[in-house]
């Protein structure tokens, strides 16, 4: 056949591709109907969904919180997404509430209200002289609340604020969490500004309840708490919760607390003649003239417990200290 000849006849090639084309068109426009088709289902999925959570947020939940019946929105209960609460009505568990309609959760209500107006408000409001911070934060603990939880612990740093000695905001934290009975603490007496004397500290610290003591001697920082008063009568008193800490020491080691070890009977030791005094031996004792005598004194390990492998002279790094000035804060009353 002549060049010709196939220039005038018909091409096969060019049918198919013809075939082919038509076909992908095809398939395109059914491919754009069926992606409107699917865009038109999920807008109308879409505002279901919008629906049904204003639905949802603007309806009421009633709680009975160990007995205590609160009623709050799902917004609030979801205020905050990584907390029991919002994952507790996420929608993405099955719960259900009691015959009565109440959702039961099985924890002591009695802050329960603080817990519900923090996720309200984003504030933390609580009585001026509240004393439950420990049981408030178990509570936070919890729900998992981790805001509360730095709202309590911004609370704590409170504590000590008027302290010259415990500056540090670490310190004072950590302190605070030792206490068995936190509260508002008020500086009773300051070494520098009310005096050295045993008879300084004894006016102005006897007969307070809850005391907490802290020495500064050079760099180092120490003292105790007793949930006893102080008195001038010249005895020992048994207590229980009373303990002894460090907070900076010569042996650069981290802030501890020392508890009771034995002779409960001998915690702390009442004196007119001497200032705080912790301990038969004495464990810590706080000197008349603290300031200038140099008689005051640690020999821990007597009463209170020795951090291990350490020497009874932990506090200072030596028996007898020098006080560069010390404090006496008892609970607010």
């Amino acid at each position: 056949m002549s060049e010709k000849s196939i220039e005038k006849g018909s091409n096969p090639n060019n049918q198919v591709f013809k075939d082919a084309e038509n076909q992908i068109k095809e398939v395109c426009e059914v491919l754009q109907r069926e992606a409107t088709r699917l865009r038109q289902e999920q807008e109308a999925i879409d505002a279901m969904s919008k629906k049904i959570d204003h639905v949802h947020l603007s309806s009421t939940i009633n709680l009975n919180v160990g007995g205590r019946r609160f009623t709050t929105s799902l917004q609030t209960l979801t205020k905050d997404p990584d907390s029991m609460l919002a994952a507790m009505f996420s929608g993405k568990f099955e719960v259900k509430p009691s015959e009565d309609g109440a959702f039961f959760i099985d924890r002591d209500g009695e802050h329960f209200r603080f817990i519900l107006n923090y996720l309200r408000d984003g504030e933390l409001i609580i009585p001026e002289d509240a004393k439950f911070l420990k049981e408030l934060e178990a509570e936070a603990k919890f729900y998992q609340i981790q805001g509360l939880l730095e709202e309590l612990k911004y609370k704590g740093l409170k504590c000590f604020e008027e302290s010259v000695i415990l500056t540090n905001v670490r310190h004072r934290s950590t302190l605070n969490g030792w206490l068995p009975q936190p509260g508002k603490w008020q500086l009773l007496l300051r070494g520098f500004r009310d005096g050295f004397t045993a008879h300084a500290f004894h006016s102005k610290c006897d007969n307070k309840g809850p005391t907490v003591t802290i020495v500064k001697s050079g760099d180092n920082i120490f003292g105790g708490f007793t949930e006893n008063s102080w008195n001038s009568q010249n005895q020992y008193l048994l207590c229980s919760q009373s303990f002894l800490f460090t907070m900076v020491n010569p042996q650069g080691v981290d802030p501890i607390k020392m508890p009771l070890a034995k002779d409960h009977q001998y915690a702390i030791y009442c004196n007119s003649c001497h200032g705080p005094t912790f301990g038969r031996g004495h464990d810590l004792q706080v000197s008349n003239n603290a300031n200038k005598s140099g008689s005051s004194y640690s020999n821990l390990g007597n009463s209170y417990q020795l951090p291990t492998e350490q020497q009874n002279t932990f506090f200072t790094g030596a028996r007898n200290f020098g006080v560069t000035d010390y404090e006496v804060f008892g609970i607010y009353q």
